[in-house]
């Protein structure tokens, strides 16, 4: 078979022979050597032609024709030794060797012919089909080997953009980052670096990190700083290293990565979960947006109305939100609000105007941390309050551990991180938390597990459960009640086993918890643990009991210490534990405090105010009263004692009522038919149906003789009521005012807020005169001990009066509503002009200061308008 290469077009063996033709037809009658094996390569006589060549080689090595004929021999076809790079080192040795040749040798290879144009010729001929033959192959290293050794060839440019290609595909093949990087070593020039360099570095992030652990992510970040998958590497941190739902978790991302491109929701997130749990906010959560939010959370907003728009503005008048909505809900017209988040023109929004969502909302619920449920029609949204979007249609949603939120999809329900990562623990039917632990409901079944736990399952990790239980309830002091069966126990929140599961009834106390079983009860707390078994128990806060062998026997309240001394049987008077052994009685006020008493004694609890009570022995007319302590107080002679508050006892004899101290001795002696609580010192009193007042500490007495309790009206003066009407007296029982006021109300210690013939005015009874009149109905604003403020109706126009600061806002206007709060209210005052069917409506702040004026016509100022809160 012959071998026929094509270069540009041209068959090699027609060039070859061409070449042949021009050689004979120049030279016929020439005989030297290189002309017979010329002649003798025509013909086919390859050895021949070989041999006379190599001989005249031999002969003189600077023989240029000889190997330019050497390098038609290497170079035919039919040869059988063809060989391309044999031909193309004579021809380039030809070329050299003539241009080392002098004019002489240069003529005389002329007439061969032979001169420099058919030398580089001959070798671009070669170059040709060597280009042709690493084409065939179409290997790297056939493109590597043909730049090498023709590193003349005009196709040196085609063959390094073909050496580059293949090599490319031959690294797609191989596909590793590896490969790719050992491409863009070896041809950083190639036209295939962008897509080389996007692939290396997407493969090596995914070799770096096919185990997508948290650790490997790390790891990668720290070897790879400045790769384009930096990013994606750093959310992968943010979302495995949270998802436990620590904030110093968060916080340590923050730190860790303070450049990082998910920064803002890292400190986003950590922002509410510190916030919602009453922590304090470290200084690389707030910046600055934080801190202006917060800022104007600290006032409440008020809506306004301009342009046919709705906008909102703080307490001073500043405009805080630009008009955005067209319509405004019933709720927000009355003010004072407070929310962080407003819901309005079909979006909601936060106090410095950031869209949080936008779309139609039927009702959204705060979930706590920062996430809202933003009910749409049959979808539901769960969204960030920074406005991400963790899942856009769910049946219901539920925080969980302040870790994870629970998705119901489906009436099923799973588990995403605070980042939407899912927790690959499949579906549930139903998903909740107490504190840190997680509550799996499944087929009937519960299992518990840490949230740290379940945290693991994110980062490939496997969480620990519990055994499977049928119920489990939360106590108080931070114990889990479970139950399995007819098996009971108790858990700690770190789900360690404190009292071991068993066939008994478990029952919480103050103390912590007592087991009923089939052969006693045992008592636990979680200082102790379990205690041995006792026949029964009797428990009262601060009091254990317990028997055993038919002796009761008292413990400490931490069951550390029980007492040496047993008794027959003992009970509960109120606060005191009764333990009778025999004859003896003992009252105990304490563990390790009682009162001896005799068996027969009547004992009473004389409860009091503030946790203060007393131990009263009954002996007939005699009555020994102990306080709290077990610390005799003092006997004294009455039919019943009662406590009466400020440390007086009412001391009653034959139906008559008087005071006594805490030592017994009398205060007021038993005159009165009943008697108030002491308050300030001073008690009110009744004796034949006329009520008086007595000042106990001053030594004062307004003898009985008005129609009603006395009430005071300050230290100095009473209110009394004689003739069906009120009126001011002193203490020395002097009128103030005249008893003409249908009521008396506190405004200050020189004017009184008083009632008469159905109008209400300010009066002042140092002066006798009216300060503010006719007066008929009046709005509390605030009544407090510091500041009483009013809305008053006076001959039909609104006005604002405070006992501190007078009038705040005079009475002119046709309505006064506060769209503030009761401690800084903000006024919206209106004043119609029926004449040009307007509505002059006036801002003022807390002070009376104006902060806004507008004018509306009917239509607008309904809209604006909100009815009297």
């Amino acid at each position: 078979m012959k071998l026929h290469l094509t270069v540009q077009g041209l068959n090699i063996r027609v060039i070859i022979n061409g070449i042949f033709l021009l050689s004979f037809s120049a030279t016929l009658a020439q005989t030297t050597a290189e002309r017979l094996a010329l002649n003798n390569l025509q013909k086919g006589k390859w050895e021949k032609s070989k041999m006379q060549l190599t001989k005249a080689i031999r002969k003189d090595t600077m023989n240029a024709t000889a190997h330019y004929v050497l390098s038609t021999y290497f170079f035919v076809p039919e040869n059988p030794a063809f060989q391309i790079d044999s031909a193309y080192a004579n021809a380039v040795k030809a070329l050299h060797l003539y241009q080392l040749s002098n004019q002489k040798q240069r003529d005389r290879m002329r007439r061969f012919p032979l001169d420099s144009a058919l030398l580089v010729a001959r070798r671009e001929q070669i170059d040709s089909a060597a280009f042709e033959r690493a084409k065939r192959i179409n290997t790297e290293q056939a493109y590597i080997d043909f730049i090498q050794r023709f590193t003349t060839a005009n196709q040196l440019g085609r063959a390094r953009e073909l050496r580059d290609e293949v090599a490319y595909i031959d690294a797609l093949k191989e596909n590793t980052y590896s490969s790719f990087l050992s491409y863009l070593t070896r041809y950083p020039h190639a036209s295939r670096v962008p897509e080389a360099s996007e692939r290396y570095e997407k493969l090596l992030f995914e070799a770096k990190t096919k185990d997508r652990k948290l650790v490997s992510y790390e790891s990668f970040i720290d070897e790879y700083p400045n790769s384009p998958y930096r990013a994606e590497a750093e959310l992968q941190v943010l979302e495995l290293s949270t998802a436990g739902g620590s904030p110093a978790a968060f916080l340590n991302f923050l730190k860790r990565y303070p450049v990082s491109k998910h920064m803002a929701k890292a400190r986003n997130i950590l922002y509410y979960l510190l916030v919602d749990n009453d922590q304090p906010l470290p200084p690389t959560v707030v910046n600055d947006s934080i801190r202006h939010v917060r800022n104007l959370e600290q006032d409440y907003l008020v809506p306004f109305l301009k342009d046919g728009k709705f906008g909102f503005m703080n307490s001073t008048g500043k405009e805080v939100i630009k008009p955005i909505a067209d319509e405004l809900e019933k709720e927000y017209r009355c003010g004072n609000i407070t929310e962080e988040l407003l819901v309005v023109a079909d979006k909601i929004i936060g106090r410095n105007g950031a869209v949080i969502f936008s779309g139609e909302v039927d009702e959204a619920d705060d979930l706590g941390n920062g996430y809202l449920l933003v009910s749409v029609g049959k979808c539901s949204s769960v969204i960030h309050k920074s406005g991400f979007v963790l899942d856009a249609c769910v049946q219901d949603a539920r925080v969980i551990a302040d870790a994870f939120v629970a998705l119901k999809k489906n009436n099923r329900w799973s588990m995403v991180t605070l980042l939407g990562r899912s927790v690959p623990l499949g579906d549930f039917d139903d998903i909740d938390s107490f504190d840190d632990v997680v509550v799996l409901k499944q087929a009937s079944k519960i299992r518990l597990s840490k949230k740290e736990s379940i945290a693991k399952a994110v980062d490939q990790g496997a969480p620990v459960y519990t055994r499977n239980f049928d119920e489990v309830k939360r106590w108080d002091g931070n114990m889990l009640w479970v139950r399995a069966g007819d098996t009971q126990g108790l858990l700690d929140m770190h789900l360690r086993e404190r009292i071991p599961f068993g066939k008994k009834e478990i029952k919480p106390t103050f103390f912590g918890a007592v087991s009923v079983l089939a052969e006693g009860q045992k008592l636990w707390s979680s200082q102790t643990g379990e205690s041995e078994i006792f026949s029964r128990t009797q428990i009262q806060k601060p009091w254990v009991l317990v028997q055993q062998a038919g002796r009761w026997k008292m413990a400490d309240q931490h069951l550390k210490v029980f007492a040496k001394t047993s008794y027959d049987s003992v009970y509960f008077i109120g606060a005191f534990c009764m333990a009778l052994s025999g004859d003896t009685l003992h009252a105990y006020v304490a563990p390790d405090r009682f009162v001896s008493l005799n068996r027969f004694a009547r004992v009473q609890f004389l409860p009091g105010k503030d946790s203060v009570y007393y131990l009263l022995l009954d002996e007939g007319d005699k009555k020994t009263v102990f306080n709290s302590r077990g610390e005799r107080l003092f006997t004294a002679n009455y039919d019943r004692l009662e406590v009466a508050g400020e440390n007086m006892f009412l001391a009653i004899r034959k139906e008559k009522r008087g005071l006594i101290n805490l030592q017994g001795k009398p205060l007021v002696q038993p005159e009165y038919d009943a008697m108030g609580t002491v308050e300030q010192g001073s008690v009110p009193v009744l004796k034949d149906r006329k009520f008086g007042f007595l000042d106990v500490i001053g030594k004062k007495e307004i003898k009985p003789q008005y129609e009603k309790n006395l009430i005071r009206y300050n230290a100095r003066l009473l209110i009394a009521h004689k003739g069906g009407l009120a009126g001011l007296i002193d203490w020395t029982n002097k009128p103030v005012t005249p008893f003409e006021y249908e009521e008396i109300r506190y405004w200050n210690d020189s004017s009184a807020l008083v009632k008469r013939n159905f109008q209400w005015m300010i009066y002042n009874f140092i002066d006798k005169r009216v300060v503010i009149g006719k007066i008929k109905s009046f709005r509390w604003l605030r009544d407090t001990p510091e500041e009483k403020l009013l809305i008053i109706f006076q001959e039909n126009n609104y006005g604002v009066i405070s006992n501190k600061n007078g009038t705040v806002l005079p009475a002119t206007y046709s309505d006064i509503v506060n769209l503030g709060s009761v401690s800084k209210p903000l006024y919206f005052t209106e004043k119609h002009v029926e004449e040009a069917s307007i509505y002059v409506v006036i801002y003022y702040d807390h002070t009376g200061k104006l902060i806004r004026r507008q004018v509306f016509e009917v239509d607008d100022y309904e809209r604006i308008y909100c009815s009297h809160n």
